[in-house]
């Protein structure tokens, strides 16, 4: 009977903590573009709530946080069930991360991006909604926008610059629907003061977080469970690593190459008559039908999940600097969107289409980031389905790519240099983040990505934006060594016994998921 209640408390402690998040933050919590939250939505759902970053509001909101944890702490002494334990774990996770983002992180009172991105995703939200439902998301924005003026005081100028410019692409996006929706003067009168008062705000040269904050983020916030040092270290290995396979696939490619050469001189897909859009497109049922005949999704959740092929949306592209997934909370998952970078210019064209666009594409659908999301919101237990973590989250969709070479998708010393690329990249890009935070100024960093391969444009404009998310970058690398850690261990069987025993299980970090696999 005791097991039972306490397993009764953690749901209870689940279903309040929720709740009260997504009351308190609406639209960062019922959006995957906030990846510190939970995915829920209010069991009453109000359009005319913005999300609240008043101090009462964080205050009040981490002292529930707090409670919740040590109630958690409680409960797990008293428990021994391995499912329940996992669950506590998971929700002392997302508590403890929103709280300390929140309290000490604090990007509220520094990052205008932040909140212009949530009035965009909020209002993009409403779009589809019944009239009703986007005139009380609209009337309510001016006064969400004159709050976070209030909290932003004294800001880096890197984040103000970043702010300037989404506000510039957010104007232009809500000029382009006024033909469609009515009441958007206010917003565009707020978003004018919102952009008046960034030009006159107090400004510093620092962008970079306490060194102890920063460790904690890595360590614990994006889930690497290692101090800086020691993930500096796994990526220094990794751009070896992969050094080495790519010199080693070139010289079976094209003796007397090197691998930048073979890898430009890769051919590049014709496209459709609809452009980039019908080339992923068919790009993504392929890579579902090969899931589906290998047994790593089931016929059902295929077809009644599909994957959505869109450009990026226009008032993102200041803040996104590459394609992305992104899916919608329910249960049952009713589909997902690719997003990808859509550009009519062929100079452009050569910029973003690459010869690894397979990969990227298998990244983020199948079996990357929509076969993980559509599994974890197709779970049984209710408790996890709103949970994702960075690590874990990247993690799988990187170690999907390469999960696809065991299954025969991926084959030969051309695919296998451009898998390897990929690793390299990403690690590249890990160090690069690392080396932002502790101290590296921006060009020269730039130039790191360029040397790597990286456009010069392209390196100048993405260093900016890892500075919005520190650490993120490191997710990509770290969280693919760990999963193919584990695969090297309890994959014996296969890449559809090993997905079919990971995926039903939600987002449960890899600690936890080498308890349950050890069993």
């Amino acid at each position: 009977m005791e097991a039972f209640d306490n397993n009764h408390d953690v749901q209870d402690i689940a279903a309040r903590m929720f709740e009260a998040l997504a009351r308190c933050f609406p639209i960062c919590s019922a959006s995957d573009e906030f990846h510190y939250f939970p995915q829920v939505q209010s069991l009453k759902e109000d359009w005319s709530r913005w999300d609240d970053f008043s101090q009462e509001a964080v205050e009040e909101i981490a002292d529930k946080l707090l409670a919740w944890e040590e109630d958690l702490a409680r409960l797990a002494k008293n428990m021994s069930g391995q499912d329940t334990l996992i669950d506590i774990s998971m929700l002392c996770q997302v508590a403890q991360t929103v709280r300390e983002q929140l309290t000490e992180v604090r990007f509220h009172e520094t990052q205008p991006t932040l909140y212009l991105t949530i009035a965009c995703v909020g209002l993009a939200d409403a779009l589809d909604q019944d009239p009703a439902a986007w005139e009380d998301r609209v009337r309510g924005l001016p006064a969400f926008l004159d709050k976070a003026r209030m909290n932003l005081v004294h800001i880096p100028s890197l984040f103000r610059d970043l702010g300037l410019e989404m506000a510039g692409a957010t104007r232009s996006w809500l000029s382009s629907i006024r033909h469609i929706r009515s009441g958007l003067k206010p917003v565009l009168m707020a978003l004018e003061g919102f952009e008046d008062h960034l030009r006159r705000i107090s400004i510093c040269d620092n962008f970079l977080l306490a060194p102890e904050l920063l460790e904690r983020i890595v360590c614990n916030h994006m889930g690497c469970a290692a101090g800086m040092e020691d993930v500096r270290e796994e990526l220094e290995h990794e751009i070896r690593e992969t050094q080495e396979i790519m010199s080693e696939e070139a010289r079976r490619l094209d003796p007397g190459h090197s691998w930048q050469e073979i890898y430009k001189s890769i051919p590049l897909p014709s496209l459709p008559e609809d452009g980039l859009v019908g080339l992923y497109h068919d790009a993504v049922l392929e890579l579902g039908q090969h899931c589906l005949e290998q047994g790593l999704v089931s016929t059902d959740l295929f077809s009644s999940c599909p994957v959505r092929v869109e450009p990026v949306p226009f008032y993102l592209s200041a803040i996104r600097s590459a394609a992305a997934y992104s899916i919608p909370p329910g249960h049952p998952p009713c589909g997902g969107t690719f997003f990808i970078l859509d550009v009519d210019d062929p100079e452009k064209l050569q910029e973003i289409l690459q010869p690894d666009w397979r990969m990227l594409t298998a990244h983020e659908t199948y079996p990357g980031h929509h076969l993980l999301d559509a599994s974890r919101w197709n779970l049984k237990k209710a408790l996890r389905r709103p949970i994702e973590f960075p690590l874990y989250y990247e993690g799988w969709a990187c170690f999907a790519e390469e999960l696809l070479s065991h299954t025969g998708y991926f084959k030969g010393p051309a695919d296998r240099l451009l898998l390897a690329r990929r690793r390299f990249w990403r690690a590249v890009r890990g160090r690069v983040d690392l080396d932002i935070q502790t101290g590296m100024d921006l060009f020269t960093a730039a130039c790191l990505l360029e040397q790597a391969g990286m456009s010069k444009n392209q390196a100048a404009s993405v260093v900016r934006k890892y500075a919005l998310k520190p650490g993120y970058q490191l997710c990509y690398t770290i969280g693919r060594r760990r999963f193919r850690d584990i695969y090297e261990r309890f994959g014996r069987d296969g890449p559809r016994d090993f997905t079919q025993k990971v995926l039903p299980l939600g987002e449960i970090g890899f600690g936890n998921l080498e308890k349950v696999l050890s069993k």
